[in-house]
């Protein structure tokens, strides 16, 4: 598979910014309660070491990621 030239750039909610290549997304969660009551959406992402999850805002994704282009890998919980 090619590496793709797509970055996105999507903060956690801490603020810090976090660049990261479309290639190396495993998934998209859209606003997921947990169990401290927030609401967050979830990010998956391969990396050298495995896989990171990131918490970003309720929104972010809606916002960002196109559900046509992502398809099976964009879920709402």
């Amino acid at each position: 598979m090619e590496r793709s030239n797509v970055i996105y750039l999507v903060p956690d909610i801490e603020g810090k910014m976090h660049a990261i290549n479309a290639s190396d997304i495993e998934g998209l969660i859209v606003a997921e309660t947990y169990g401290d009551g927030d609401t967050y959406d979830t990010l998956t992402a391969k990396c050298k070491d495995g896989y990171e999850m990131f918490l970003l805002p309720a929104g972010t994704i809606e916002q960002r990621f196109d559900r046509t282009i992502w398809r099976y890998k964009y879920l709402e919980v």
